[in-house]
């Protein structure tokens, strides 16, 4: 099964890195889903809520400032200025 890898950065660290089957954000164009195999592309984030379907079936969960994302080659990175994370994961 194809899987993305995800890296989710804020200005002054590295906050999570692993493989997921679906990343959800917030772009100023819209709400985005992000599978394997999705077209490469940038654009800018809007503060709000993000989702991760990690491969391990769990859910991340978090919130992000405005900030930047890249899909390229299955390969997901998001840069924001402030990322906060959920204290719980959930099963999807």
């Amino acid at each position: 099964m194809a899987e993305l890898i995800v890296e989710i950065v804020a200005l002054d660290r590295k906050i999570w890195t692993g493989a997921a089957r679906l990343v959800r954000v917030r772009t100023t164009e819209g709400d985005i889903g992000i599978m394997p195999g999705h077209e490469s592309m940038a654009g800018l984030l809007k503060p709000g809520e993000f989702a991760i379907d990690r491969v391990d079936g769990d859910r991340l969960r978090g919130r992000i400032d405005s900030g930047l994302l890249s899909v390229d080659n299955n390969r997901v990175t998001v840069v924001a200025d402030n990322v906060s994370l959920d204290s719980q994961t959930r099963s999807a």
